[in-house]
């Protein structure tokens, strides 16, 4: 039993310094060499399915930026994966990795809908309440990993990753029974009043007010890791917790408030689908948005700013996707490959270089 237990503390240890150095700061030329490869192997892809390389390559950039619509649905697509990744970087620089992105954003979502279920039409004041709500149940959901590993010892990993399960089900019973409105047989919410979502920023477009929040979440997130005590006390924690321990600080206490607030961020993110692009709780809205908001986290080296620069390559490629198979009838499942890739060649790449010895983890993106 002893010798078991051991093994066990031994791989999630071994798990721990894999995923450290994964999140340490990445020399700019392996992250570009995976972003081009990725690019590459896509034409590559689009080629062998008999489209011309340069009619593709023309039909996915005005896909993406070619027009206001295309540019505003890429950054609407963006959205979401930032702000789980921002949520994401926060616990892990401070030496929790929450892998529950995913069920954070979906608690988030139901969060956006209680204001309005428990007041019924609030008018403008219905937004903020929904916004507050909606981080208020993300960081609910993420403290909860926090306490019990800080009460009992239990491992955030496997806690939060099991929490996601637990959020998308309970979603699914919401709108499956409580939420979904008599006579209805789909698997929604009612629809919340207008004067409580974000309005279209520009007519014809689906750009809204969420989107812009989400970049200045991005850029507080960058000033309060870098410019702040607690942003120190927090990089501090993630590096030596004993460290931290031996200057006095409660450890406890700031694994608690990183916990939150990264479960508050990555709330955000479905509270924003909700109330800028869904309007109303929809089963299997998300479509693993969290867990390709993680994926932005880590390609980005958990930088905020390179976490913008990620995640707009995701919703670049999401809007671009979306063209081609208009355009060409190619398969929207290519979205996921080109945003699957960079994961796969900068995972390649890293195990190459660590195997001969260089360093990979110089610089900053």
């Amino acid at each position: 039993m002893s010798e078991s237990l051991s093994a066990l503390t031994e791989t999630r240890a071994g798990l721990r310094r894999a995923l450290a150095q994964l999140s340490a700061s990445r020399s700019l030329w392996v992250t570009l060499s995976a972003f081009v490869g990725s690019l590459i192997i896509g034409l590559a892809l689009i080629t062998a399915l008999g489209v011309p390389m340069q009619r593709a390559m023309s039909t996915a950039f005005d896909g993406a930026f070619g027009s206001v619509r295309a540019l505003s649905d890429t950054l609407v697509f963006m959205t979401p994966r930032l702000l789980v990744a921002l949520g994401a970087l926060i616990a892990i620089r401070g030496g929790m990795f929450n892998l529950g992105g995913e069920g954070q954003l979906q608690m988030g979502a139901i969060g956006a809908m209680l204001p309005f279920l428990a007041f019924g039409d609030l008018g403008p004041a219905l937004l903020p309440f929904a916004i507050l709500s909606g981080a208020l149940c993300g960081a609910l959901w993420g403290a909860i990993p926090a306490l019990l590993k800080v009460w009992r010892g239990v491992d955030e990993i496997i806690v939060t990753l099991m929490m996601n399960f637990i959020a998308i089900y309970t979603l699914k019973y919401l709108v499956q029974g409580p939420m979904r409105p008599l006579g209805s047989n789909f698997n929604m919410s009612a629809q919340i009043p207008a004067d409580g979502v974000f309005q279209p920023l520009i007519e014809g477009a689906r750009l809204h007010a969420g989107v812009f929040l989400a970049l200045l979440i991005a850029l507080a997130v960058w000033v309060m890791l870098n410019h702040t005590a607690f942003g120190l006390k927090l990089r501090a924690s993630g590096q030596s917790p004993r460290f931290v321990k031996l200057q006095g600080q409660s450890a406890a206490k700031t694994v608690l408030s990183s916990m939150a607030i990264s479960g508050a961020v990555s709330g955000l993110a479905g509270t924003f689908e909700v109330l800028g692009v869904q309007y109303r709780l929809i089963d299997g809205f998300s479509s693993g948005l969290g867990f390709e908001g993680l994926a932005v986290s880590f390609l980005a080296g958990l930088q905020p700013i390179g976490a913008v620069i990620v995640s707009l390559y995701f919703g670049a490629i999401n809007s671009a996707a979306l063209a081609l198979q208009s355009t060409f009838s190619i398969p929207a499942a290519l979205a996921d490959v080109l945003g699957g890739m960079p994961i796969l060649i900068l995972a390649v790449l890293s195990g190459v270089m660590l195997v001969k010895g260089r360093p990979v983890w110089n610089s900053t993106l």
